[in-house]
């Protein structure tokens, strides 16, 4: 099955007015998103446009992908990509899938920079403790960007790679190579 993309931009003033800007490409109609894990799913709200579901999506740092049902007007967001979810086809004509767009160029310039450097932006949060742009939860910096953490069993190629809020670490082998995400 082939699914075609559209590519959108979003920038929308979140209430705190700082600007959030995403990139989003979009599925074809009668398509939704189907999770690996419940605990992607972070808002099942109805809203009123897909315009509306996608600006949510965009002003949610934790959000990578969204589905909305034009006739239901059920609005879902995940913390999750297709690393860890899949796009399905679906009875309803009137659903569309959105998925964030990321590139490199969207952390390397911020990383570890001071926190003036990623004050409005939704890829990277500010930490309290070193003052410094850093990955927002539940993600981790592999060198290049901000991918989000592992579940239990993905392959792993660093200590930080796997959920901590799950207990899950990197395990390494007796070669001294990281293997796999496991308590």
């Amino acid at each position: 099955m082939m699914i075609f993309f559209i590519f959108v931009v979003i920038a929308m003033r979140s209430p705190a007015h700082a600007i959030y800007s995403s990139t989003l490409s979009l599925s074809l109609q009668g398509h939704e998103f189907q999770p690996r894990y419940g605990v992607q799913l972070i808002f099942n709200e109805t809203t009123k446009s897909r315009l509306l579901c996608s600006a949510a999506c965009s002003q949610n740092p934790s959000c990578r992908i969204f589905d909305y049902d034009s006739s239901s007007h059920r609005c879902r967001l995940f913390e999750a990509d297709l690393t860890n979810g899949a796009i399905i086809a679906t009875a309803s004509q009137t659903s569309i899938v959105g998925s964030t767009i990321l590139s490199a160029s969207l952390y390397a310039s911020m990383y570890n920079q001071s926190c003036s450097a990623c004050r409005e932006n939704r890829y990277q949060t500010c930490s309290s403790n070193t003052n410094t742009c850093q990955c927002p939860g539940n993600s981790y910096w592999n060198g290049s960007m901000c991918p989000l953490q592992l579940f239990e069993n993905a392959a792993c190629s660093q200590i930080d790679a796997c959920r901590s809020d799950f207990n899950l670490s990197c395990i390494i082998n007796s070669y001294g190579e990281f293997t796999q995400c496991s308590r």
